[in-house]
């Protein structure tokens, strides 16, 4: 059995999009601020999760409120970097590269939750 969310591109760059941000929470943030590093990394966790498990269901009106769950997850994550900004806990290189990223996913995002036939 192939689960269908490993082929939507969507998953795939969500995936990428993830690792790169967790590799900056462990470099420069959990040894400073184990709160907000674990709150950043739930909200990562949820991107990739919920595409994945409202792909499960034969509903697109489903999905499209899973998809929508995960953007508000990517919003998340885009605060909690701000935040480790105004910390210095992140160069401001980094933060302009994570916005730019997660502005990209977001777009991916929506475009595939408008793409579903919702109505």
């Amino acid at each position: 059995m192939r689960f269908r969310f490993k082929d939507f591109k969507v998953y795939q760059d969500a995936k990428t999009f993830c690792k790169v941000c967790r590799e900056i929470v462990r470099e420069n943030i959990r040894n400073r601020d184990q709160n907000l590093a674990s709150q950043i990394e739930r909200a990562l966790n949820s991107i990739v999760l919920n595409i994945a498990e409202g792909s499960a269901d034969n509903s697109d009106i489903e999905f499209a409120r899973f998809l929508g769950i995960s953007i508000r997850s990517v919003y998340e994550v885009v605060a909690g970097f701000d935040l480790a900004l105004l910390y210095e806990m992140v160069t401001p290189e980094q933060g302009e590269k994570i916005e730019a990223d997660a502005h990209e996913l977001v777009k991916q995002l929506s475009g595939f939750r408008q793409s579903l036939k919702i109505g």
